[in-house]
């Protein structure tokens, strides 16, 4: 048992900040938010001074080799998942990771030679994508430490009050849709493939694709003890913004300008039970985030939505109105009627799912969202690539591991 957990921060962007913001909401758990990992020691100190944090680091081995860390929260861009895992796995720390837990992003001299992503064999990219995926569980498995994968939608409340209904009905849950969008990254890496490993489906649809899977694993452990896992991925890419009317007429709120990656991706996963998901996503949706997911199931229908709940409902006629107010991401004007949320975080998951985090360290037990959802993620997004790519649908049996 750790009776104090002592948190260190890797990176200093979007994500940094806003699970800083979570973990400032984060009661009944025992924690202190240690300092900030960035090699550029000015956005290190500047993110910590916003949340008071005590201590700047910008070697990473500073972290590491600190007695009082028991966790790295890694918020570093995807390429560098991996690689960051691994050495804090060997360093015998815990690992909190953003998703997704790793993926392809080129070869090793892909940012100095400018590589792109245009025509390169997406079944070389599932290959490799799965072998470092495998390398991360490999490592974690032998220090014996614990590997938290943050997909915030397993903790949403309303995921997670799907989850008991559906249990509650006692019925099946046949199919599962859901999508994730909205108007463009935050990041400028987002734009290649280099740095992302992906678009819109590896940066969006990885939310809904994980509470899918994490449903279905619940009902398969609640009925026989075995996890129900994906078997099967159809997929399709686009590139929307590209379409020749939009750049003969392009949209002033659509900005996500993407190099050699989708800004449009849906797939359909069949899991071995011969239930299905529809996941959809893209970076070119107007009117604030959408995070919405419905349960079918023989019994029930459940419908979970995550930003766009109407608990506030909000006009004004001004654009700039409720300034200095937060109402809802990716909302392009305030005019209008709005649906301010109450507690974005918590509607999205994260001070849950940094309590379970938390709890899982301290106590030694599992989360409910770990290396066994990290791993799949990773199999099913790359499938999805390769059918995509060829136009088939893709066996993802040989890609999972473990039970």
């Amino acid at each position: 048992m750790v009776e104090n957990v002592g948190i260190v921060i890797a990176g200093a962007g979007f994500a940094a900040s806003f699970h800083l913001e979570s973990y400032a909401k984060v009661y009944g758990e025992e924690f202190t938010v240690l300092g900030v990992y960035h090699p550029d020691g000015s956005k290190a100190a500047a993110l910590a001074t916003r949340f008071n944090v005590p201590n700047v680091f910008t070697d990473f081995d500073q972290v590491l080799t600190r007695s009082d860390v028991d966790v790295v929260d890694l918020c570093v861009p995807n390429r560098l998942h991996a690689e960051l895992a691994i050495r804090t796995a060997q360093a015998g720390k815990h690992i909190f990771c953003e998703k997704p837990l790793t993926g392809y992003e080129g070869p090793p001299d892909a940012e100095s030679t400018g590589w792109t992503a245009d025509g390169f064999p997406r079944e070389q990219m599932l290959e490799a994508a799965h072998s470092s995926a495998l390398e991360v569980a490999d490592a974690v498995g032998k220090a014996g430490v614990t590997l938290c994968y943050a997909e915030n939608w397993v903790y949403a409340p309303s995921v997670q009050k799907a989850r008991r209904l559906m249990a509650a009905s006692e019925g099946t849950i046949m199919r599962i849709v859901g999508e994730e969008s909205h108007s463009g990254s935050h990041a400028d890496y987002a734009r290649q493939w280099r740095n992302a490993g992906g678009g819109s489906l590896l940066r969006l649809a990885v939310h809904p694709l994980g509470a899918a899977m994490y449903l279905k694993y619940d009902e398969g452990q609640r009925k026989n003890q075995r996890g129900i896992r994906p078997a099967f991925v159809t997929a399709e890419v686009g590139n929307l913004m590209k379409i020749e009317a939009h750049e003969n007429n392009p949209s002033p709120w659509l900005k996500f300008d993407a190099e050699d990656v989708e800004d449009f991706g849906t797939m359909v996963v069949t899991f071995d039970d011969g239930s299905v998901a529809q996941l959809s996503a893209t970076d070119t949706s107007l009117g604030g985030m959408v995070s919405q997911m419905t349960v079918h199931g023989s019994h029930a229908v459940v419908h979970a939505d995550m930003t766009l709940s109407t608990a506030v409902q909000a006009y004004t006629p001004d654009p700039d109105g409720f300034r200095g107010e937060y109402l809802t991401e990716k909302l392009e004007t305030r005019a209008g009627w709005s649906t301010p949320q109450p507690d974005e975080h918590w509607s999205l998951g994260y001070q849950e799912q940094f309590r379970d985090f938390i709890g899982s360290v301290s106590l030694g037990r599992e989360p409910r969202s770990g290396i066994r959802l990290a791993l799949d993620t990773v199999s099913v997004l790359y499938g999805a690539y390769l059918s995509a790519a060829e136009g088939r649908r893709i066996d993802l049996r040989p890609y999972l591991s473990g039970s």
